[in-house]
């Protein structure tokens, strides 16, 4: 049963099959991203996008620390950036790394900018 603010789909990256699920909420976006056949838990974060007050987009890094952390609350911000909502990402991706978030940055990216 499809629902209207529910975007789903599937991208190839240097991984292998990314699974990207967007849902849009009333005040922001929860996105999903895994590289398995099911979705679930991974390093989360959460972000505003700047305003009058903030020239740059806020986020917290939630069920994560170190570098994956940073990673991700990176690709929060841009993407809250990007559309100008708040956003939450849960990455349930494994082997994270600088390569990999740029290619999930750049996939967002092209979805949000079409």
């Amino acid at each position: 049963m499809p629902f209207d603010d529910i975007d789903e789909f599937e991208k190839e990256f240097s991984e292998g099959k990314l699974k990207i699920r967007i849902v849009e909420l009333e005040n922001g976006l929860l996105i999903l991203l895994s590289d398995s056949e099911k979705y679930r838990m991974g390093h989360s974060a959460a972000a505003i996008p700047p305003s009058h007050t903030r020239p740059q987009p806020t986020s917290t890094g939630l069920f994560s620390t170190g570098p994956d952390s940073v990673l991700v609350r990176t690709l929060a911000e841009r993407v809250a950036d990007i559309t100008k909502q708040m956003v939450m990402i849960v990455a349930g991706v494994q082997d994270l790394n600088p390569n990999t978030m740029i290619e999930l940055m750049q996939l967002l990216k092209n979805h949000f900018v079409q």
